[in-house]
């Protein structure tokens, strides 16, 4: 892992407010946007208000219009209280309307509307006033915009809200309207009517719940779908243009480097013929060595360009993969190694050279972050017929904010020079194609930790 350098006060994890954007840009976890809800609450308002105005002038029908406008004005301050909350609200968190704190509000919210409706046909004629019928228009927007156990509770809020109406309500002098649904509380019977009634707003709320929160959960879970296979191929352009560029480094250096073996060489057989130091032949057998090391790698980069492997895949052993990700490690003696009996004997089904390469990077980035006097943890074990590696060391660890970029391509937090930041996207590459999963785990101060987990399959 590449690990940043220490960063002091809280610039290592800054807010990022989102100060210059619209409103109407902020969307729910479902699909309905603040502005577009805040605007329909407005709606609502200037709609009850003329209702009553006309019911109340144009069809002469006495009405308790002070408790009901009353009503109305709970309902508009109580928007205009979301609406300027929401505006301080946002330019305190990086992403409001992800945060939980959101999602409470938007509950409350919906169970305040379930009240006030309540109210609004208490002093209006209860069960008896059609507007009856928008309860189901808040469980239906319950039911998109909440979770299912949320939209549940607030059925039953409603189903206990319009019992309430049928048991008592202020009746409108209507002729003929009261003998339909009396209220319950004056005349102390429950009629066949009242029960009817009654079972079908449970029956109608609880088919709408269901309803609506089945099909959004079917759509967030495809639209989340879609976004897995959105960041595969994303990840999948990269790493081809990842191949196309190591060929083409491949390619440029071999030349060079060919040039150098063979002036080395010829120097290396010069030196044998001289009385020199022996240091200076070793350190050109050293020069040798990791020329014909970096000829090996272009040759490989050079084989797996725009192919992805060609490498064939076999069943090798976990102890086998295990020396191969350590072999060729520097500071091999600062690691403390350990592996289950399980974990030795099991099988996975992988490209030995590839697999134990981009393996080996989370080994080498945990020794860079740790300082000298530390020691870095590999274990190798099974859980679940997965083999897991882990890689754990006590380096200075990583913020959130640089954590949450962690295996972006060309992302490092290393100096110039020490890193191109394409070890730990490599890493993550490798083990998704092989149908694994890498975690990554760091706590300031602390150290991080690496989790690498590939299909295997136990010994015979």
């Amino acid at each position: 892992m590449e690990h940043p350098p220490k960063a002091s006060g809280s610039a290592a994890n800054p807010v990022v407010p989102q100060r210059n954007l619209p409103l109407v840009t902020f969307r729910f976890p479902g699909a309905i946007s603040v502005h577009w809800f805040i605007n329909l609450r407005w709606v609502a308002v200037l709609g009850q208000f003329f209702t009553i105005l006309c019911v109340w002038q144009f069809f002469q029908i006495p009405l308790r219009v002070q408790p009901l406008l009353i009503t109305v004005s709970v309902t508009a301050f109580s928007n205009l209280v979301l609406m300027f909350w929401y505006l301080g609200y946002r330019r305190t968190t990086s992403d409001p309307v992800r945060s939980r704190l959101w999602h409470n509000v938007l509950a409350t919210v919906m169970a305040l509307d379930l009240f006030l409706l309540t109210c609004l046909l208490y002093f209006s004629g209860g069960p008896t006033n059609p507007f009856w019928i928008f309860f189901f228009v808040n469980l239906c927007l319950a039911g998109i915009e909440l979770t299912a156990l949320v939209a549940w509770c607030l059925n039953f809020l409603a189903v206990f809200c319009f019992a309430f109406l049928l048991f008592d309500h202020s009746s409108l002098l209507v002729p003929g309207l009261n003998a339909l649904l009396p209220p319950i509380r004056e005349t102390g019977v429950i009629t066949l009517t009242h029960n009817g009634v009654f079972v079908a707003f449970i029956t109608c709320a609880s088919v709408i719940v269901s309803f609506t929160t089945l099909v959004t959960s079917k759509l967030r879970k495809r639209e989340e779908e879609l976004r897995q296979l959105e960041a595969k191929r994303i990840r999948g352009e990269k790493l081809e243009a990842l191949g196309t560029l190591a060929a083409g480094a491949a390619h440029e250096l071999a030349t060079p480097l060919g040039t150098i073996a063979v002036i080395v060489g010829e120097l290396h057989r010069e030196l044998e013929t001289q009385n020199l130091d022996s240091q200076i032949r070793e350190d050109v057998g050293a020069i040798r060595k990791e020329l014909d090391r970096c000829r090996a790698i272009l040759n490989h980069m050079s084989a797996q360009a725009g192919e992805g492997s060609v490498e064939k895949k076999i069943d090798v052993s976990g102890d086998y993969l295990l020396k191969m990700i350590l072999d060729g490690l520097k500071d091999q003696d600062r690691i403390d190694v350990e592996i289950t009996p399980d974990a030795q004997a099991c099988q996975v089904h992988v490209e030995p050279y590839v697999t134990a390469q981009a393996l080996r990077g989370t080994v080498k980035n945990a020794i860079e972050a740790s300082t000298s006097d530390r020691r870095v943890q590999v274990r190798m074990q099974t859980k679940l017929n997965r083999l897991q590696l882990i890689v754990e060391d006590h380096g200075e660890g990583m913020p959130e904010h640089i954590l949450d970029r962690v295996g972006e391509p060309f992302f490092t937090t290393k100096t110039t020079g020490k890193g191109m930041g394409l070890g730990v996207f490599l890493t993550r590459t490798v083990v998704d194609r092989l149908g694994g999963s890498m975690q990554v785990d760091s706590k300031q101060g602390t150290g991080t930790t690496v989790t690498c987990s590939i299909p295997c399959q136990p010994a015979s």
